[in-house]
C-alpha cells in the first residue's frame, strides 16, 4: 500500500514462512482442483452430450491467472518484509529472493503457466475434441 507521500506502508501482519506455506498449499490445491474439474467436465460432456469441456478451459485460465497473481503477492510480501527490517543479513536475503525464488515457487509458477496455456487450448478447441 502506498501512503500520501509516496512511501510504501507495510501492513503489520507479521508475514512468516508459515503464511507462505499456507499460500503455496492453497495455490497447489486450486491448481490440482481445476485440473480435476477439467477431467470431470470432459466426462460430463461425454455423458450428457453438452459442451462442458470447453467451458472448463475458461475456468482453468481464470484459476491459473489467480494462482500467478497470488504467487507474485507472496514474493512481494517477502520483499516488503525484508526491506522493512533493513538489516545487512536481510539485504542478502533480498538478493536471494530477487535473484531466484524458492524451488516450490518456481514449480508452482510453471504449473500455473502450463495450466493456463492448456486451458486456453481447451477453451478454444475443446468442442472439437468431443
Amino acid at each position: 500500500m502506498i501512503g500520501r507521500r509516496g512511501r510504501v506502508l507495510i501492513q503489520k501482519t507479521g508475514c512468516s514462512r508459515m503464511d507462505h506455506k499456507v499460500a503455496y498449499s492453497a495455490v497447489s490445491l486450486f491448481l490440482l482442483s481445476v485440473v480435476l474439474f477439467s477431467f470431470f467436465s470432459y466426462y460430463l460432456s461425454e455423458v450428457t452430450g453438452e459442451d462442458w469441456f470447453s467451458r472448463s478451459g475458461a475456468v482453468m485460465c481464470l484459476v491459473s491467472a489467480a494462482a500467478v497473481f497470488r504467487l507474485g503477492r507472496v514474493q512481494q510480501t517477502e520483499i516488503a518484509r525484508i526491506l522493512h527490517d533493513r538489516n545487512e543479513t536481510d539485504r542478502e536475503k533480498l538478493e536471494d529472493v530477487l535473484g531466484s525464488p524458492s524451488r516450490l515457487h518456481q514449480l508452482l509458477s510453471i504449473a500455473a503457466y502450463i495450466i493456463g496455456l492448456v486451458g486456453t487450448v481447451i477453451w478454444g478447441y475443446g468442442d472439437l475434441v468431443l
